[in-house]
């Protein structure tokens, strides 16, 4: 593309053509479109039209450039979802490990008592003893109806000195009887007239009140009782310091 540079001059006829400079002469601008010239002589600059090619290249730049932007916003679209999506899949596999951990315990407990179990009965088995067998029966008959119980939460209300203890069976049905206090602390938990159903995978809330010091700072022993629906009688001994917990379970 060329432009043609005509110098127009103001006189007293009015402004007439001066000068028309063609491409091999040589002219200092300031790049502006418009400027005077110390003898009051004024210069344009006339662009030739663009060609065909030329403004159908502007187009192409210009949708070019839309298009980029439409693409790097639906990239980060895109970004923000897929983290979205991880957030929820590892939320899911959380509850599937602590479900699967739990699981794992319950297991493990099961395998246990069996293994003790089997190693009784191959014991007596290798004696000849049908006492002892029958010994064997019953326990793994008992095994089939006891309970497991164990504790999910407790806490307290420091206001009111009222604590609470979340008792869980993940085994058979149980019915409980009743607590003892042991030692430390002195603590009254509600007590029922009659026994209270605890059902396989069921749960209660022993609630108690503190006689003499902040829940914060008690530290206790009480005796829990129950017994399965054949009858078969069980404690647990649940410790409080700062939160409960059983440490040993005994079958009567």
């Amino acid at each position: 593309m060329q432009d043609k540079i005509i110098i127009l001059k103001s006189t007293k006829n009015g402004i007439v053509k001066d000068t028309i400079m063609s491409i091999q002469d040589t002219l200092r601008l300031d790049l502006k479109q418009e400027f005077i010239l110390p003898d009051n002589a004024t210069i344009k600059t006339i662009a030739e039209p663009l060609t065909g090619i030329e403004y159908w290249g502007l187009w192409i730049a210009a949708v070019g450039g839309f298009v980029g932007i439409l693409a790097g916003i639906k990239v980060v679209r895109d970004l923000f979802k897929k983290s979205e999506d991880q957030q929820l899949q590892l939320n899911e596999l959380k509850g599937i490990i602590g479900a699967i951990e739990a699981q794992n315990g319950i297991i493990t407990e099961g395998n246990s008592v069996m293994r003790d179990y089997f190693g009784e009965l191959q014991q007596l088995i290798s004696t000849g003893s049908s006492s002892g067998l029958a010994e064997i029966e019953q326990r793994r008959f008992r095994l089939s109806v006891k309970p497991r119980l164990y504790i999910n939460n407790s806490g307290y209300a420091g206001y009111s000195g009222v604590i609470y203890i979340s008792l869980n069976n993940r085994g058979e049905l149980a019915y409980y009887d009743g607590y003892e206090f042991i030692e430390g602390n002195k603590v009254e938990f509600h007590k029922w007239k009659s026994p209270i159903e605890l059902l396989k995978d069921g749960r209660m809330q022993l609630q108690g009140k503190t006689m003499s010091v902040h829940p914060k700072d008690l530290v206790f022993k009480i005796k829990i009782l129950y017994h399965d629906q054949e009858d078969f009688k069980y404690e647990s001994i649940i410790e409080w310091n700062k939160s409960a917990k059983i440490i040993e379970t005994v079958e009567l």
